[in-house]
């Protein structure tokens, strides 16, 4: 037995000083990463030294694997297939990390389930056409990653010849410290803007690290403005928009406010619900086939207003890239005001979407989201009668959070019945009947269906009506098991429940139209810049949509955010990539797919029009 152990004892710790060995390599490779890439262009001190303890601690996770099942088996009393185990693990690491990198010089992100469907799939021949001499030249570096790895293990070994010792709590130290320093630093270099940091840590493969903005925020710290500016460095690896836009001055400028209503669902918008709303969409431009550009709050918003997916959330946030819309009301003079339900601090919508303006709401007080709801109608009724009295355009930006909430006292809940006095989560389930939680929603739609009301008829009194654009959505939607695959609420699918809200226009001296083609978030900026705002250029130059009453077919609608989107195509069939990387699909009742047959050529050009915003 003492020999056994003895031997076992001996075994892990030559193992550990390959795996350290074997963590200096891969990181090696990450940090190669950075070589091509234009975020050399803004590497400062910090930035080097948060990349580098990255790097090392991402490699060390994944070498960490290899390193265990060796550990398993060499337990099992065999060790040259433990050994065996370790360095093959180590050596398809490394290949796979180098396939990772011309993956992600081409498509900007690192190897998914769509990747691997592209290329493994019937279609590969439409979009890969590899030659003999290719295969010859990748199996040459494949040899020479094996060498490598094997000659690490002979330094290993010869190490524990010579010193007969493995180092383990050195190793452990320098690898758990490397792992601790870059997540607190990035929990700084995130709250306070370290362009740096934040665009330095989206070169690793499926590198999570560690943020608490919110929690800085609860705390008392204080976010300054204008950090991570230097000298447009920045914005180095982005091209947005992608030509200079080409403007005239409008003969006149229409006030624009913008409602949103946090997890509309479709079904609401009844007159038995929301009468002030539903007869508001009646007599206005209702595009009842209409899509947000995800199923959550961060997502959804982002592309309202810049018209393109969140995708782009991670590299436009350091680099202080603002929507183009805003950038052109400011040159236009407008009056810009935002009246948030909920705070802008989490998500930070007050720096990503609004920091380029000045003097914007960012809170609102209250209790309860009824108390906050009501407070920015109340105070954007107000603030009517000051915008009628100005020379400026305004622009008004309204988000109403009661139906994400479920907030309602009793006395408010009772239009809808059987209702919940409150949301009961621990209660959701597939075979229960939606009902009373349905009847609670609805009560809170009906809430705020009030406060529209109020809205319309104020701007009506006022006059502003004849020269107000009213757009009227929700940021997602809010799913209640309609597919009967007990998906509810929100963030957990991409079917037309979750992503599927009301879209209104009032639009000055045009007709009551009913649109039924498909429409999306992205193409609000396109509609307002080229119709109202006076942009000339094509939408594509910096959106992702089209004008609203382009009934052109749509093959392909991105929504998401860069670590879980899906593509929606043509019958709705949902190609989603998960955040762990693998590729799901389901039909429009959320029902999976199998066998499913990607159209390579169609999606390498859809892939590539999402990546067009960078260098």
């Amino acid at each position: 037995m003492t020999s056994y152990k003895q031997q076992l004892i001996k075994g892990i710790k030559q193992s550990c000083l390959f795996y350290a060995l074997s963590t200096l390599l891969i990181a090696l490779q990450f940090g190669l990463y950075i070589v091509d890439s234009t975020i050399l262009d803004y590497m400062d001190f910090e930035g080097w030294v948060f990349f580098i303890a990255s790097c090392i601690s991402h490699a060390s996770q994944f070498a960490l694997v290899p390193y265990l099942l060796a550990t398993i088996v060499l337990a099992c009393r065999c060790p040259k297939a433990a050994r065996v185990m370790q360095i093959v693990g180590v050596i398809l690491l490394c290949i796979l990390n180098y396939l990772n990198s011309q993956v992600y010089a081409i498509y900007h992100f690192h190897i998914n389930g769509f990747v691997l469907s592209m290329v493994f799939g019937e279609g590969a021949g439409e979009i890969f056409n590899f030659s003999p001499l290719l295969y010859l030249k990748e199996a040459g570096l494949f040899l020479i990653v094996a060498a490598l790895v094997v000659g690490l293990w002979y330094a290993s070994h010869r190490i524990w010849l010579w010193r007969k010792k493995a180092y383990a709590w050195l190793v452990a130290g320098v690898f758990v410290g490397c792992t601790l320093y870059a997540h607190l630093w990035h929990i700084y270099a995130s709250f306070y803007q370290h362009p740096s940091v934040m665009k330095s840590a989206t070169l690793l493969p499926y590198y999570f690290p560690t943020t608490a903005d919110g929690l800085l925020l609860k705390w008392g710290f204080v976010q300054p403005k204008g950090v991570g500016n230097i000298d447009g460095k920045q914005s180095a690896d982005i091209q947005y928009p992608i030509h200079p836009l080409q403007e005239v001055k409008p003969d006149s400028l229409p006030n624009i406010v913008v409602i949103l209503l946090d997890s509309w669902n479709r079904r609401s918008l009844t007159p038995e619900c929301m009468p002030n709303t539903y007869q508001f969409a009646e007599q206005n431009q209702w595009f009842t086939n209409h899509f947000s550009g995800s199923n959550g709050t961060r997502s959804g918003v982002f592309s309202l207003f810049f018209g393109l997916s969140c995708y782009y959330w991670e590299s436009f946030e350091p680099a202080h890239i603002y929507p183009v819309l805003l950038n052109r009301l400011q040159e236009l003079g407008y009056d810009i005001q935002t009246y948030p339900s909920a705070t802008w601090a989490d998500p930070p919508f007050g720096r990503v979407i609004f920091g380029g303006v000045k003097g914007i709401h960012t809170e609102t007080p209250g209790k309860t989201s009824l108390e906050r709801d009501t407070h920015i109608a109340e105070e954007f009724i107000a603030d009517t009668h000051q915008y009628k009295k100005g020379k400026k355009p305004f622009f008004s930006f309204l988000f109403f959070d009661l139906p994400h909430s479920f907030e309602l006292s009793a006395d408010k809940n009772k239009k809808f019945q059987p209702a919940w006095a409150f949301a009961d989560y621990t209660k959701l389930n597939n075979d229960m009947d939606p009902t009373p939680f349905w009847n609670l929603y609805r009560n809170t739609c009906y809430q705020d269906d009030i406060l529209l009301g109020k809205i319309f008829e104020t701007l009506k009194k006022q006059g502003l009506m004849d020269n107000t654009i009213v757009i009227i959505s929700g940021d997602h939607s809010q799913e209640f098991n309609e597919n009967h695959r007990n998906y509810w609420g929100h963030n957990s699918n991409f079917s037309a429940h979750q992503i599927g809200v009301p879209m209104i226009w009032h639009i000055p001296g045009q007709q009551a139209h009913k649109y039924t083609h498909r429409t999306t978030h992205y193409d609000v900026v396109p509609t307002l810049m080229k119709e109202y705002l006076g942009v000339k250029n094509n939408p594509s130059d910096y959106s992702m949509g089209k004008m609203m009453t382009d009934k052109s077919p749509r093959l392909w609608h991105v929504v998401g955010s860069n670590l879980n989107y899906a593509f929606i195509i043509q019958g709705d069939t949902i190609l989603e990539k998960t955040a762990e990387g693998s590729l799901d699909v389901y039909d429009a009742k959320m029902n999976p797919v199998k066998n499913y047959r990607l159209p390579a050529k169609q999606f390498n050009l859809a892939i590539k029009n999402l990546n067009k915003f960078f260098k």
